[in-house]
C-alpha cells in the first residue's frame, strides 16, 4: 500500500526538525546564522544549503515564524510558533510554556535580550568551556510546575568547565538598568536562592555596570559583574567586581571559590 500525505502537512524529522524547533522553544529567538551554528554544534546540520531548505520548509508549514526585526539588522529572526510547540508536545517534550517575561517592553527589546544571550551561549560552545545551558524558558516552566525550584526565573543557569571541575552560576545579562526597587527585589531573591551560590551580570555598558553593581553593595550572595565586550575578549579569564570580597578578580578564580551541593570534581567523573 502506498503512503500519501495529506496536502500541506509536513513529515516532521526527529532527528533534524525537533532539534531545531527545541532549541527555538528554549532561546525564544534566534538569527538565521545562529540557527545553524547551534544545529551544527550539536551535530545536527552540517550543510548550510540542507539548513536553508529545512528552515523555509518550517516556516512554509507555520512551524516556525521569521521576523524582519530593525534592531538587528539585516539578519532575520526565527522563533517558534504555537503549532510548532504543539509538535514538538506531541513529541514527549517535557516543557511547560509559561507566560512570558513581562519585565521587558516590546518585540524588539526582547528579541534583542535573546539575540545577545545566544552570542553569549555560542561564545561558550566555541570556545569549548560549556558544560551545560539552561535557558530562561526551562527556568521559568519550572518555577511554575515545581514546588522546590529557584527563586528567579534568570537568564541562565550555566555550568562552565575549568581546569579540575565543573562550576555553576545564574547569569543575567542587562542591556538597560531597571529602577532601584526592582533591584532590591533580585538581591533578595539572590539572598534566598538554595540551589546556586555563585552568579554573574554581564552589562551592556559601564554606566549600566557601575549602577547596577551598586543595587547590590549589601548583598550577602557572590555576585560578580563585568562588560559584556570584556566577556567576548577573555571570557572566563575577564575580570569581574563583586562586593561580598569587595576586590576585582579573574572570573575563573571567582567561580573555582567553593563548592555548592551536589556539585562533583570533574576528574570524581573519569
Amino acid at each position: 500500500m502506498t503512503m500519501r500525505y495529506v496536502k500541506g502537512c509536513i513529515n516532521v524529522s526527529p532527528k533534524q526538525d525537533y532539534p531545531l524547533l527545541r532549541r527555538l522553544l528554549h532561546c525564544g529567538f534566534a538569527t538565521h546564522g545562529q540557527l545553524f551554528e547551534f544545529m551544527r554544534a550539536g551535530g545536527h546540520e552540517s550543510s548550510r544549503w540542507s539548513f536553508n531548505w529545512r528552515v523555509r520548509r518550517l516556516v512554509a508549514h507555520g512551524l516556525v515564524v521569521r521576523y524582519a526585526v530593525p534592531c538587528i539588522g539585516k539578519a532575520f529572526v526565527y522563533a517558534i510558533t504555537p503549532a510548532g510547540a504543539f509538535e514538538l508536545a506531541g513529541a514527549g517534550e517535557r516543557f511547560v510554556i509559561a507566560p512570558a517575561n513581562t519585565d521587558r517592553d516590546g518585540k524588539e527589546l526582547r528579541v534583542a535580550h535573546a539575540i545577545e544571550l545566544n552570542n553569549i551561549h555560542l561564545s561558550l560552545l566555541r570556545a569549548g568551556l560549556l558544560a551545560r545551558w539552561v535557558p530562561e524558558a526551562q527556568i521559568r516552566s519550572r518555577n511554575a510546575v515545581e514546588s522546590f525550584t529557584h527563586t528567579k526565573d534568570y537568564d541562565a543557569i550555566v555550568t562552565v568547565r575549568l581546569e579540575n571541575r565543573d562550576a555553576t552560576f545564574g547569569l543575567e545579562y542587562e542591556r538597560t538598568a531597571k529602577s532601584e526597587t526592582h533591584y532590591a527585589t533580585i538581591v533578595g531573591k539572590f539572598e534566598s536562592e538554595q540551589k546556586l551560590d555563585r552568579f554573574l551580570y554581564l552589562t551592556s555598558s559601564e554606566d549600566v555596570l557601575r549602577f547596577v553593581s551598586w543595587q547590590f553593595r549589601n548583598c550577602k550572595r557572590q555576585v560578580c559583574f563585568g562588560l559584556l565586550t570584556d566577556w567576548y575578549a577573555r571570557l572566563l579569564d575577564m575580570v569581574v567586581f563583586d562586593w561580598l570580597r569587595h576586590e576585582y578578580r579573574p572570573l575563573r578564580t571567582a567561580l573555582a571559590g567553593g563548592t555548592l551541593a551536589g556539585e562533583v570534581p570533574v576528574t570524581a567523573c573519569r
